[in-house]
């Protein structure tokens, strides 16, 4: 995304590359679309994803180069075409998976700190702390839920993306340095055998999609934001 654009095949024409902070936007959005996907699938939560993804989707052509463009092209046409097809089956599976039979947890401290939850909470409320932040009160999950990790993602995006439209070099490079840190320090950590677990429960359903799209994105933006901030450092360093 974020990359010099390879050259178009011939015959092909070539989408435009995405200034940092159409890219940052982009990015907030969806870090907010995979969390959302992953709470309960209430009937106005889904209707609300479905309207996301058929924006996104239109949005999404200057993507078709990158790895993960098939997984979020199959996550976005899934939930495009679910708009009719109510919320019954989604709602059985949800409880199915993570609810009444839990199969899967969508907990961090579940993956990562078993023996030892408490260390997890405390070092994500002090990132969200830090960052002005907290798990609403009404919000009935704790603070390593799937959806709180990724929104909490998609709100240093929203940030990286004010720093950007206000053409400060400074705060974009910190931004982006929290994004990394949090993505190395626990999503990317931990997603992987999430999604694992879920395909391996529900075969080729909704949220098997969901998770293997989210799961190719964020290691996609691993490896992005890491060679941004090579770049930025490496011009930091000549400028000295």
């Amino acid at each position: 995304m974020a990359r010099r654009s390879p050259k178009p095949a011939r015959g092909k024409s070539r989408a435009a590359p995405l200034r940092l902070t159409d890219l940052a936007r982009f990015r907030q959005a969806a870090y907010r679309l995979f969390g959302t996907a992953l709470l309960y699938p209430a009937e106005e939560r889904l209707t609300s994803l479905v309207a996301v993804a058929r924006e996104l989707e239109q949005q999404s052509q200057a993507l078709v180069e990158f790895a993960f463009f098939p997984q979020w092209t199959r996550f976005l046409a899934l939930l495009v075409h679910r708009e009719d097809s109510g919320t019954a089956d989604l709602e059985q599976a949800y409880l199915d998976l993570f609810l009444v039979h839990q199969k899967v947890p969508l907990y961090e401290s579940r993956f990562l700190t078993p023996k030892t939850p408490e260390l997890t909470m405390a070092a994500l409320d002090g990132e969200y702390g830090a960052a002005g932040l907290a798990v609403a009160t009404s919000f009935k999950e704790p603070p390593d839920h799937a959806a709180v990790e990724l929104e909490f993602m998609s709100f240093l995006c929203g940030k990286e993306a004010e720093a950007w439209s206000k053409r400060s070099l400074k705060d974009g490079v910190k931004q982006l340095e929290a994004e990394a840190g949090f993505l190395g320090r626990h999503l990317y950590l931990w997603f992987p055998v999430l999604a694992e677990q879920v395909a391996r429960h529900a075969g080729d359903g909704f949220y098997t999609v969901v998770t293997r799209a989210a799961h190719d994105f964020i290691g996609h933006d691993q490896a992005l934001l890491d060679a941004l901030l090579m770049q930025y450092h490496q011009e930091a360093s000549r400028s000295v």
